[in-house]
């Protein structure tokens, strides 16, 4: 299979060592890419073991956890993102093809058109989020290397049970450490720019539909089949083309409900635990990475929200667009089959995780609202 679309999200998967390129089919380029997604998912481990061994063994004060428990969090969101495309593969896979395929491969030039703007849409959204990952990532190189400078551990949020006294100890250690955030900062990019990514394909599909709905009656080839017989069928495959979408939009959500939940659950401790420790911080290199996580995890949940809120809103904007279709043209029989298409979609598609978590603009203010009313209470304590 030749992944045509999300090509540059799935780059970042790969780079990390939890995406085999589906291309990659020979005995030797499975294992060794088997070795090299052991070594990452070694380093994820190794970050979240000293990073709660040093809450266990070094956090004394209430301040000392609230300054570093959104490390260990953030963690936690990492490793369900890693589980989901690892263990999901197969899946995604099937969805990506589903994605390529009839009938929602594009047909036309104008298909293709509709195609490639909302590819462009994909790769300038995804742009700006690599830009600031990127960012952050140099930010943790440089405060790495200080910190090994100074001789202690990067970060200063890792309890090791050995002694790095040693040179050699001491650069095997902090290596792993640096190693582990910059995999986690590709697996970060990888995840929220895919979710965006199948978020504003299914928007593409639905304009693809409306598109082919609207030609089909403009060019009044209603008048060109002969019997009723064809006329159902010609319909008939449109709604099945809706039926499908929804499906597609249902089997993202299915893939992806577990990092929405983690996401979703752990955000308001990692934002409000970040900007206290923002807050309490005056060395100048801690306060630009900081800053630069926070960013990344503002856009992270954007990123969620404003995807999902697309689909919703193009859901629900497909039943008006067959509102405003010439139902002249149409026998009743085909009428009928407008309107459930309507009826289906007065029923918005939403993305969510439990009755808890629904995705949309809407719930991502009510979580910016929650932070910061969590973070002011951390401040009066």
């Amino acid at each position: 299979m030749e992944l045509r679309i999300l090509s540059l999200n799935f780059l970042f998967y790969s780079l990390s060592g939890f995406w085999r390129p589906v291309q990659w089919t020979s005995k030797l380029s499975k294992t060794l890419y088997g070795v090299f997604t052991f070594i990452s998912g070694y380093l994820t481990f190794y970050m979240f073991v000293t990073h709660f061994m040093y809450i266990i063994f070094v956090v004394e004060t209430l301040n000392d956890l609230a300054s570093c428990c959104f490390h260990i969090l953030a963690i936690v969101n990492l490793i369900s993102k890693e589980l989901t495309v690892v263990t999901r593969r197969n899946r995604l896979i099937n969805l990506i093809e589903m994605l390529q395929e009839d009938p929602c491969k594009p047909c036309d030039k104008e298909e293709t058109d509709i195609q490639l703007k909302y590819d462009y849409m994909i790769r300038s959204y995804s742009m700006p989020y690599i830009i600031i990952c990127s960012m952050s990532m140099m930010n943790c190189w440089i405060g790495g290397v200080l910190f090994m400078l100074e001789g202690q551990i990067p970060y200063g949020l890792a309890w090791v049970p050995w002694d790095c006294s040693s040179f050699f100890i001491f650069f095997l250690t902090s290596i792993q450490v640096m190693l582990g955030t910059f995999l986690a900062i590709f697996v970060n990019i990888a995840t929220e720019t895919s979710i965006l990514g199948f978020c504003l394909q299914i928007c593409a599909r639905f304009e693809i539909l409306k598109y082919r709905l609207q030609k089909m009656i403009n060019h009044n080839e209603w008048e060109n089949i002969s019997s009723f017989t064809n006329k159902t069928s010609r319909l008939a495959k449109h709604v099945s083309h809706h039926l499908y979408i929804i499906r597609l939009a249902e089997m993202i959500n299915d893939i992806f409900d577990h990092v929405i939940f983690f996401q979703f659950s752990t955000s308001i401790l990692i934002l409000c635990s970040t900007l206290y420790h923002l807050s309490l911080n005056s060395v100048l290199l801690d306060v630009l990475v900081l800053s630069a996580f926070t960013v990344c995890i503002f856009l992270q949940i954007f990123f969620y929200c404003w995807g999902a809120n697309e689909v919703m809103l193009k859901s629900v904007e497909f039943g008006k667009d067959i509102y405003d279709l010439n139902w002249i043209l149409m026998t009743n029989s085909e009428r009928k089959d407008l309107l459930i298409i309507m009826k289906r979609s007065a029923k918005p598609i939403k993305f969510s995780s439990s009755f808890l978590i629904t995705l949309s603009l809407e719930s991502y203010t009510n979580l910016m609202k929650a932070s910061f009313s969590a973070f002011n209470l951390m401040q009066q304590l």
